[in-house]
Order: C-alpha cells, then sequence, then structure tokens
C-alpha cells in the first residue's frame, strides 16, 4: 500500500485544495470503500425513496444489507489476509503473472462459501419472495467481490480508477431510485445491486488491466496459507471482532430486537449509532494511510535495508530508536486526532441527530461508541504496526482479545438493560488499545532480534519459492 501512499502524499503537498481533499477521499475509499458506500447508500437510499418517512420495504433492505455486511466481512476478512502477502510477495519477487490467479480462487473459495452458508437461510429460513432471496444472494456476492478487490487494487496506483468506480455506482444507484422512488425490497435491493455492480465491473478492470487476464497457477499461494497459517484466524477474528457485539445484542438483548422477513433479527436502536461511529474514524484512517504509513516505510526500509549493509551496532540502535521513537509518536497524535473527532462528533449530533436516522434516546449509545471508536482504531493501528513488523502472532494476540472481550463484556453488560448499552464495546475497545500498546511496546526495543532470529526464514526449513 505504500507505493500508493507515496502517490497520495505528493498530491496533499501540492497547492491545490482539490487535490489534497481528493487524496484523503481516495485513501478513504481503499480503506473502506465498501463500508462506506455501504453505510451511506442506505442513508441516501431512506432519504431517496423515502421522502414523506413512510416507507414499509425498508427495514427489510436494511436487515439485508447489515446481514450481508456482517457475511461478507467474516468470510472475505480470512481470505484477504492471505491473499495480501501473497500479492505483496509477488510484487516484491516481480512476479506479477499469477496474481490474477489469485484473485479468481479468492472469488470461487468466498463464492462457494458463501452460498454454502447463506443459500440456505435466504431460501428456507428467511420469510421473502424469491426474487427478494434471489437478490440478496446476490448482493452478498457483489459485496464480498468489493471488499475482496481492495487488497489486489491497493498495490496498484490506480487512485483515479477507485474514486470513479464509487462514484459511479453511488451516482446510478441513487439515481435509480430518485427516477422510480418506490420502497419495496427488491427495487431497492436492485437499485443498490446496480451500482455494486459498477463498481465491481470498474475495479475489476482495472485489476485485468494490470495484471492481465491470462491464469497462472501458482504453488507459492498454497503455501503462504500453509506457512502462514496465522493470517486467516487475524483476518477472521478481526471481522468476528468487529461484528460480535451487534450478534449478541441481536440475539439476546432484553429490549430493542426488530425481526422482519421472518428471520433477519437486527436492533436499529443499537447498530445505527455503532454504525455512524465506525464511519468517523475513516479521516483519521485516511490520514494514517496517506503521512505516517509512507512515512514509517521510509524508516522501515532504511533499517531493514542497512542490515544487508553491514551497518555498525551503534548505527542499528540509532535507526531502531528512530523508528520506535516514530511509532509511538504518531500513536500519541492520532489517538488525540481520534479523541478530537469523536468530540466533534458528539457535540455535532445534537444538532444533526435526526439526518442521522438517531433519536434523543440512542445519544447515550453514540457516545459510548465514539469513545469506543477512539480505543479500538487506536488499537488498530497498533495492530497494523505489528503485522509491519512480521510479528502475526503479537498481532493474533491484539484482535484475539479484542474478539473475546468485545463479546464477553456485551453479554456480561445486558443484564444492566439499555442505559448500558455499548458500554461492553467501549470496555473491550480500551482494554485491547492497552493490551496493544503494552505488546508494540514491548517489542520495538527488540526488533533487530527479530529480523535476525523471530522472522529470518534462513533458520527454519521451509521448502524454497518456486
Amino acid at each position: 500500500m505504500a507505493g500508493l501512499g507515496f502517490a497520495l502524499e505528493r498530491m496533499t503537498q501540492g497547492r491545490s485544495l482539490t487535490s489534497t481533499a481528493g487524496a484523503y477521499v481516495y485513501a478513504a475509499l481503499l480503506v473502506a470503500g465498501p463500508w462506506i458506500f455501504t453505510v451511506l447508500a442506505i442513508g441516501g437510499i431512506d432519504l431517496a425513496a423515502c421522502p414523506g418517512g413512510d416507507c414499509p420495504g425498508l427495514p427489510v433492505f436494511r436487515s439485508i444489507i447489515i446481514y450481508n455486511a456482517l457475511v461478507s466481512a467474516i468470510l472475505t476478512g480470512p481470505i484477504a489476509f492471505v491473499c495480501t502477502r501473497f500479492v505483496s510477495d509477488r510484487i516484491w519477487l516481480k512476479r506479477y503473472e499469477s496474481v490474477t490467479f489469485a484473485f479468481v480462487v479468492a472469488q470461487s473459495v468466498f463464492a462457494g462459501t458463501a452460498l454454502a452458508i447463506a443459500a440456505p437461510f435466504y431460501l428456507f429460513a428467511a420469510d421473502l419472495p424469491a426474487p427478494d432471496a434471489l437478490a440478496g444472494l446476490q448482493n452478498l456476492m457483489l459485496m464480498g467481490a468489493a471488499w475482496l478487490l481492495i487488497p489486489f487494487l491497493g498495490a496498484i496506483r490506480s487512485y483515479v480508477a477507485v474514486a470513479i468506480a464509487f462514484a459511479a455506482g453511488a451516482g446510478l444507484m441513487v439515481a435509480l431510485i430518485a427516477v422510480a422512488p418506490r420502497s419495496d425490497p427488491l427495487h431497492l435491493l436492485t437499485a443498490f445491486n446496480v451500482g455494486l455492480t459498477v463498481i465491481d465491473l470498474l475495479l475489476a478492470r482495472r485489476l485485468l488491466r494490470e495484471y492481465g487476464m491470462a491464469l497462472v497457477p501458482d504453488g507459492a499461494l498454497a503455501r503462504t496459507l500453509r506457512t502462514h497459517w496465522d493470517l486467516p484466524l487475524i483476518g477472521l477474528t478481526c471481522a468476528l471482532g468487529l461484528w460480535v457485539d451487534k450478534l449478541i445484542m441481536w440475539c439476546a438483548a432484553p429490549v430493542g430486537v426488530t425481526i422482519v422477513g421472518g428471520a433477519f433479527r437486527t436492533m436499529p436502536n443499537y447498530d445505527t449509532p455503532m454504525f455512524w461511529a465506525q464511519l468517523a474514524s475513516i479521516p483519521i484512517l485516511a490520514v494514517f494511510f496517506v503521512h505516517v504509513e509512507t512515512n514509517f516505510f521510509r524508516l522501515s526500509r532504511a533499517f531493514y535495508g542497512s542490515l544487508a549493509n553491514g551497518v555498525s551496532r551503534r548505527d542499528l540502535t540509532r535507526m531502531m530508536a528512530r523508528l520506535s521513537h516514530f511509532v509511538m509518536a504518531k500513536l500519541v497524535g492520532l489517538f488525540i486526532a481520534l479523541s478530537a473527532v469523536a468530540l466533534i462528533a458528539i457535540l455535532i449530533s445534537f444538532v444533526v441527530i435526526e439526518p442521522l436516522g438517531l433519536r434523543a434516546s440512542q445519544m447515550g449509545i453514540l457516545r459510548a461508541a465514539l469513545a469506543g471508536m477512539v480505543f479500538q482504531t487506536s488499537s488498530s493501528f497498533c495492530f497494523i504496526f505489528l503485522l509491519y513488523f512480521d510479528l502475526r502472532r503479537h498481532a493474533l494476540a491484539v484482535s484475539g482479545t479484542y474478539f473475546i472481550l468485545n463479546g464477553t463484556l456485551t453479554a456480561a453488560l445486558l443484564p444492566l438493560g439499555f442505559p448500558y448499552f455499548g458500554y461492553g464495546n467501549l470496555l473491550a475497545s480500551a482494554l485491547t488499545f492497552l493490551l496493544a500498546v503494552l505488546i508494540l511496546a514491548h517489542e520495538l526495543p527488540w526488533l533487530h532480534f527479530h529480523a535476525f532470529v523471530t522472522n529470518n526464514t534462513s533458520l527454519r526449513a521451509s521448502p524454497s519459492d518456486g
């Protein structure tokens, strides 16, 4: 991702306000484009299709989208982490011919698994007309494809293509709703699916133009999965950690659970504030992607590159200290920035509470969600740095801890009632952030040890990379 980050950073150094804003928009789309599109699409469709507020089909549509977002995130997480590592290794070795093959394999694995899980639910458990059920399954396939395209496009400097794809998809979707403002679930799903189809096609077209259409099998993909078996677990626990509190609320909350379509259990009073809080972190994630990651890449490249050039112990220690100071200083700065965003969001929410689809009774959940967002996103930055240092087991400890704590504390606070909704997520996020900082601070002084011993492939027997 750093190559694209350098290009975007140069855009922010120009004098044009448009180019600066564009860089952050492009970064946000690459970080969480499908999620941004999903959340804003639900709100946009609500306004376009239901201007008078009477929209009986919207709850079914919203529930289908939320369930598909849940399933696609959980299934694509493990696949995306493995594919990101594989693509990174192929690009490092300048062997691009098998990238398209990996993309096809990833899509096939997701599609087969998703159909095996979701088809029985849509066709037998849910009380939906057959066209609605098929549209829901199609939406799941399209959403998963969008998420899997992101790790493959991250290494390509195609920020304009990415922005055009999401803009075209969103514009077409809203246009279809505005031209025929019906509120039945099938019509809303069709418009949403058309927008996603445009996004997926444009992104896939850019990917194929870069890597070609030839399918060249590569055994390194299977070896990546075998030697980096912890990556799928990291991806799975990351996705489950973000969704487990919502699953518990849907299944066990004493009040506020809504059931539509016979099987779709959601809790709008909880879900909506949590979704908006997660969106609030996107600007800081974009800053991290454009500036922090690129500068970190320069320092880490200098540090690890020096190991192959006979660097002295004094210089190695100095470079390691500089890298450690940069990481911790940026974490503090990002935490402060996230806190400022959360505070501003809380203040603004008092004014724009209705346009956000919230009620006054949900303000407590929103405040807890925004505070949790600060800690959860900050722990994600620690998590990303651990992955950059290839400390995968440590990263798994962070993601696994958040998953366990988020589920356990959310369930433990449920009996206390509505006033405490959201505080399980807040406590889990804070404790995970504390753990992540402690792990990162403990490992930073040992970067040279990890470089020479822990991550030294010559010290462990493994098949050569064909």
